[in-house]
């Protein structure tokens, strides 16, 4: 006698494990935007931006998507010109933190383009805008 395998319940399984890992995931990612849509992203609240290239894909500064209370972005500066000269990128990555639209700190690379603020330092930042608020 053989036994009939239910796809239906390895097809439940199966997509109950798509639903966990994009719900693990959504807070974990960092968008990039564009000078369309960068006023609307940074309009709103606290938002961190990584201005960065792709020919320096190994000093980005990849903690950025572990920042806590933040919208998180990044603006190719090769695609993105005008934003680049509007907030005057000299090197990259420069991290700037904006609150409603307004920046309110930058964190500037050193000259062999690696970013010296780390997580810990940028969070702070953030937490004490936020702090801020409250006072």
């Amino acid at each position: 006698m053989k036994k009939r395998i239910d796809v239906s319940t390895y097809l439940y399984v199966v997509i109950i494990v798509i639903i966990y890992f994009m719900g693990t995931t959504m807070g974990l990612t960092q968008e990039i935007i564009t000078a369309s849509n960068f006023d609307n992203k940074i309009a709103k609240d606290i938002s961190v931006v990584e201005f960065w290239a792709d020919w320096n894909s190994a000093n980005q500064f990849n903690e950025i998507i572990k920042l806590k209370e933040a919208g998180k972005y990044r603006v190719d500066i090769m695609h993105c010109a005008g934003l680049q000269a509007e907030y005057n990128i000299t090197a990259i990555p420069t991290v700037i933190i904006f609150d409603n639209g307004v920046e309110k700190e930058r964190f500037n690379p050193n000259i062999m383009f690696q970013l010296e603020a780390d997580k810990k330092t940028i969070q702070n930042s953030i937490d004490t805008l936020i702090l801020n608020k409250f006072q």
